[in-house]
This record gives C-alpha cells, structure tokens and sequence, in this order.
C-alpha cells in the first residue's frame, strides 16, 4: 500500500493539469479496488495512515493547474465555503461508482467540441498577429517579456527556458533545434527536434542572453542551494518565483480577462490566457506549418513537439496513448499559412531599446575605438554591450572565486582538524605499542620465573639429610642458649593449583616440602613435630637436651608461616612450655 501511494506521488507532484495526472488516478484506483477490499469508511483511515493526504497537502497548490476549488463542510454536513484540494485527493479512493461519477467531466471535450461565434469549434489564431507579438517580446531587454517570448515561439515550459533547457542548432535545418532538458521526464534526459517560429540561430542567441540575466543567474543558485539533489523541486520553485512575472506578461501581451479585444482569445472555462496557452498556441503553428500529412501524422507531430511523447528509433502502439495528453492542448486552429518569419536585423533589434547619450572623455573615446577593431563589432553600441557583459561575466567569477576560497579555507579547516585528530591517535597507538611490549617483557619473565620454579629435583635421602642437618642446628642453639633465627626460605611465586583432595600423609618428604600449597604447609608443620618429639625420645638422654615444642621451633623445622604454625598449634591444642 505504501509503496502504491509512494509510487503515485512521485509519479503526479510535479504534474500540474488534470490531464496528466488523471490517468495515475485511474490506474490507483483500479489498484485498490482489484488489490484491497476496503470499505468506503475505512478506506480514508487506511490511506491516511500511509501518508497519503500529508504527502500531496504537502505541495503548493494552484487552482486549475494541479488543484480545484472544493465545497468545504462543517460537522452537520452544511457547505461553510471552499478550499483548495489537489486532484489526486480529488479523484484517488473513490469506489466505483464515485469514480464513474467523477469520469462524467466535459472539460476537454468541451474545449473540442464548443462552437465559437462563427460556429467554428475551437479557437482561431491569426499566425502574422501572433508572430509579430512574439517577435517584441523576443526583441526586449526585459528579461520576464524575453522569457515569455521564447515560450512562444518553441512551445516549452516556464522552467525549461528560464534555467534547464538546452538548444543546439541542427545540420541543415534553419527552422529546427535540438533540444535538450525537459521537465517531467522523472530521471529521463531526452534529446530531441522541435521546431522553433522564428530562425533557430537567432533563438538560440536570445535564451544565451536571458541566461547572462544576473537576477535569473541568482534565482538558479538559490533554488539549486535549497533543492541541491531533487531537480523536480528545483523546477517548480522557479516557475514559483517567476510564474506571476510571466502571466501578466502573457495578460498584457496576448489578452487578460478585462482586455476587450484579447490577441490570443481564451480557451473554453478560462478567463485568462497563460503559458499554458502559448505551448498550445505555438504546437498549433508549427504543425500546420512543418507538418504536411493525415490527421494522425499531425496529431503525432503535435504529441512529439510538446514532449508528450519522446521521438525515438523504437516507439510503440502503447507509447501512442500518451496523444490523448496532446488533444488536451489542440483546441486552436488557423486558416492562414504559417509563415518562416526572418531573424531581425540588428538595427531593428536595437530599435526596440529605449537608447541613451553616454559622454566620455577623448581617452576612452580612443579606447572605445581600438577595442571596436580588435572585436571587428559593427558599432560603438556593440562595444559598450560586450563590455558590460564582460563586466558582468567578472563578477560572476569573482563570485564563483569567492565561494571557492571559502570552500577551500573550510576544506584546509577541515584537514587540520583531521591532522590533529591523526597525530592524537598516533601518539595513543605508540602509548598502547608501549603498553604492550611492557606486558609483553613482564610475560617472558613470569614464563621464566615459573619455568626456574619448576627445575627441582629432590629425594627422599637429600630431604632426610637436610631435616637431619636443620635439627643438629636446632639442638645446637638450644644448648648454647642462642636466640633461633628464623629460616630465610624462598617464596615461589603464589599459584593457584587445582582443588583436589591429595592425602598428605601418605606422600613422601620429597613431595610434602616441594609443594607450596596449605594442605601441605600443615602436613609439613605435623612432621616437623614428630620430628621433635622423636629427637626428644630417642636423642636427648636428658631433659636438658630436649627441644622445646614451640611456634619458632615449627617455624625453624618446616618453612612455614609463624600464623600458620600458631593455628596449627592451636587446633590440635598442643600444651608446651614457653
């Protein structure tokens, strides 16, 4: 549903009469009558809850372009007046039957089919008048009159003059131009002839000179700063800005609705002409004048002309249905031949100029003349001309070299930003390669420390030996009254071992007094005391000559902790002298 709608929006946003966008209408509708099962009530819920009326509340609307006036109800269903309503919410989510209903409009048959005074149907146009109307607005320095002159005379839109389209002469024909950049085309970018009303060379030369407009150059930047990445939006807010300049042109030119007597009269249900007018006016000319054929040939001509359908090598029977779009604008006719009007001379261009007195001194008078020679420019006039433009063309560039001496002050801001940000991180990564290597130092020695630990080798008679040797010099203080000092011993690094239950008492001396654990600091302590009471048993003959059985005696005999060798003597409540 949401892609439907998404689909349908961008299809008819910048579509801007009824009758394109009425058959994306017709296709949405048959979508959700064939596709969903909703009932009437419910439908505007769903819709509303895919974005559908924020989406095209969302665009500007313009009464009999995209928008129509609609009654607008209170809540008992009483008409409180009118609003603006786009044309798909007019004609999207109907059922059938509204839809039928809504099917009955008469507008472009009307057009088609209404008689004028002379019975005639449609719309006469006398093809001199227009031209040489043309030809003024075409000869003007005023840049909306220009504009309006050059819709005139190729048929294009608004925007496709004021800012995207392109004309290129063609090879051989006087009266024809490639053109380039038209609206509407979603994504496309077509090139193709069309014809022009007056010399292409001299057509071409006045959309160069409405371009070099300082204000319409200002206008493009704006709009393509504010719309950098959609060109769609960028079009319509040009013809936004500008489209009023160009109807009262259009109005003062080819007739408004309080001219008596209107050069260009109006369609049928309109009470003023437009640009609109003009592209149908001009497709009107120039079919009859380069289209020599049927009635179908004429009305493809007309269809290709106006961009409805895009001339190429493989056009199809479905392409053709896009001349129902065309009948839309063919409401005009003429009975004169159409003439190929000549491009005006430059005296008679100028003369459309209101011209003034410019003083100089002697010097520049000089000046004026050797810059005459070396552009060979037919006139003083010409001179001053190119001057302002080259003027004018310095100043866009020192504009433009502005914008990129701040562009590039922002890009080295930038990279210094990125330089001190590199340098933080590379002094980071030399604290972490630092870090690491220490660790790295510290591992080794803790591998060799661990591995050195691990290099004993010790039996049963070097242990006997050795307790043997500790006793004599036990015994040996005592006789001689001398305080025992404790015994020095090496402590291993401290490493977890394993929790499993080892009995002790059945390993050997070897194994006790090599293990470093608690299990095994008792048992050592234990042996320690049945060595003592055994010396004192069987050694010492006299009660001068036995050891007392104390903490330091333990401590002496064992290696162990003075704390361990108290709670030992404690658990097993040992009595002894002090």
């Amino acid at each position: 549903r949401s892609r439907a709608i998404e689909k349908l929006f961008e299809a008819t946003k910048d579509l801007q009469s009824l009758e394109e966008i009425k058959p994306y209408c017709e296709r949405f509708n048959e979508w959700i009558n064939t596709n969903t099962n909703y009932s009437v009530k419910s439908l505007g819920t769903v819709l509303s809850r895919a974005g559908f009326y924020k989406k095209f509340k969302s665009l500007t609307l313009e009464q009999g372009k995209n928008a129509e006036s609609v009654p607008k109800y209170d809540a008992q269903g009483n008409v409180t007046g009118n609003e603006l309503k786009h044309h798909v919410l007019v004609l999207c989510g109907l059922d059938k039957e509204d839809w039928e209903e809504r099917n009955e409009t008469t507008r472009v048959s009307d057009r088609l089919t209404n008689p004028g005074e002379d019975g005639n149907t449609g719309i006469e146009i006398n093809p001199d008048t227009y031209l040489q109307v043309t030809l003024d607005l075409l000869t003007s320095s005023n840049p909306n009159k220009l504009a309006v002159g050059l819709i005139a005379a190729t048929g294009r839109r608004p925007h496709e003059i004021l800012a995207r389209g392109k004309f290129t002469t063609v090879d051989g024909e006087a009266y024809q131009v490639n053109f380039e950049g038209q609206g509407k085309k979603r994504g496309e970018k077509p090139v193709f002839k069309i014809s022009t009303l007056y010399p292409a060379s001299y057509v071409i030369e006045r959309l160069e000179h409405l371009r070099k407009n300082a204000e319409l150059k200002e206008l493009i930047e704006v709009v393509s700063n504010k719309f950098p990445d959609d060109i769609s939006a960028q079009n319509k807010d040009i013809e936004d800005k500008r489209g009023n300049s160009l109807r009262r042109v259009v109005q003062e030119y080819f007739g408004g609705k309080d001219t008596e007597a209107p050069l260009l009269n109006f369609r049928h249900g309109q009470d003023q002409n437009s640009c609109t007018a003009l592209r149908a006016a001009c497709a009107c000319l120039v079919t009859e004048r380069d289209c020599k054929g049927s009635l179908g040939a004429k009305m493809y001509f007309a269809a290709c002309f106006l961009g409805h359908i895009t001339p190429g090598e493989n056009i199809s029977d479905k392409d053709l249905k896009h001349i129902a779009t065309t009948i839309g604008y063919s409401d005009y006719y003429t009975t004169k031949a159409v003439s190929f009007p000549d491009a005006p001379t430059t005296s008679k261009a100028v003369e459309k100029e209101k011209l003034t007195t410019v003083r100089v001194s002697a010097f520049d008078l000089e000046a004026i003349h050797h810059i005459r020679e070396e552009l060979q420019a037919p006139n003083q006039q010409s001179v001053i001309n190119q001057l302002i433009e080259s003027f004018n063309s310095r100043l866009d560039v020192a504009k433009k070299l502005e914008s990129a001496q701040q562009k590039v002050a922002e890009l080295e801001a930038q990279v210094k930003q990125l330089q001190e940000s590199n340098n933080q991180l590379q002094e980071n990564h030399q604290k972490l390669e630092a870090s690491n290597n220490q660790l790295q130092q510290e591992k080794t020695a803790m591998e060799t420390t661990t591995s050195q630990n691990k290099i004993v080798t010790l039996n049963d008679t070097d242990l006997e030996s050795w307790l043997e040797t500790k006793i004599i010099e036990v015994v040996g203080k005592v006789t001689q009254k001398q305080t025992i000092a404790p015994a020095t011993t090496a402590t291993p690094a401290k490493v977890a071992p394993p929790k499993v239950e080892i009995d002790w008492q059945a390993k050997s001396d070897a194994d006790v007094w090599v293990s470093k654990t608690p299990e095994a600091a008792q048992e050592k302590i234990r042996r320690s005391y049945q060595a003592i009471t055994l010396y004192n048993d069987t050694v010492a003959t006299e009660n001068d000559n036995r050891l007392a059985i104390t903490n330091q005696a333990l401590r002496e005999l064992s290696g162990c902790n003075g704390l361990l060798v108290r709670d030992w003597i404690q658990e097993h409540k040992m009595k002894y002298q002090p």
